[in-house]
């Protein structure tokens, strides 16, 4: 009974260094995303790291995480900054409406969602380019164009997942940035639901999950 109880192959000890896999990702996605134009490359790096290594229980999850960052750097870093342009705009334009709306402004209230929505529209298009660039090797240029097709052809799904991602940085910040040790591997195993769906006709047939850790 005692061996069964203390296997490393069971599901509690294996669901256990899941979780555990998840929580040292995120850190590994906070520390890398620092210097904030890094973000996705380690966006991509943890797509890749919580897909093979949660997800399908493969071996090297960290070595994967810190490989897939260096690979992915130069495209990644591209999209990244004109992306980080972008959504400062919009975030000034939200603080601006906010601002107005505190002061009583109901045209202001419409401008809050409507900037909300203009938000997850770039936050979609960016998601899907550093999810693509973990499973496909492209150019900045076709990243891009790619990723904007993929997320048009899967409108419902992109939806799902920038909001999915925008809520839980939401309520990172919100809790004073305590799940941040949490959140990132979630939102990823989490969209790689979604993801992976999408990338399938694309890719050759992989070997079943859940192989032994």
């Amino acid at each position: 009974m005692w061996g069964r109880i203390f296997d490393p192959t069971n599901g509690f000890w294996q669901g256990l260094a899941r979780v555990c896999d998840i929580v040292g990702l995120s850190v590994c996605w906070t520390v890398c995303s620092l210097p904030v134009f890094t973000v996705g490359a380690a966006t991509t790096a943890l797509y890749d790291a919580v897909y093979h290594g949660v997800r399908r229980g493969e071996m090297g999850d960290y070595v994967r995480f810190f490989r897939t960052f260096r690979a992915s750097f130069r495209p990644a870093t591209l999209l990244t900054l004109p992306a980080l342009a972008l959504a400062a705009l919009i975030y000034y334009m939200w603080y601006v409406a906010y601002v107005m709306a505190a002061g009583g402004d109901p045209a202001a209230m419409v401008w809050l969602y409507a900037c909300r929505i203009l938000l997850l529209v770039p936050l979609a298009v960016w998601l899907f380019a550093m999810f693509t660039l973990s499973r496909f090797t492209f150019g900045a240029r076709d990243l891009l164009v790619t990723a904007a097709k993929l997320a048009l052809a899967h409108l419902p799904s992109a939806a799902v997942v920038a909001l999915l991602a925008e809520e839980l940085a939401v309520f990172t910040y919100q809790k004073v940035f305590l799940p941040v040790l949490v959140t990132p591997g979630l939102a990823a195993l989490l969209a790689s639901l979604f993801m992976e769906r999408i990338f399938a006709p694309y890719l050759p047939k992989e070997e079943p999950e859940e192989r032994e850790r």
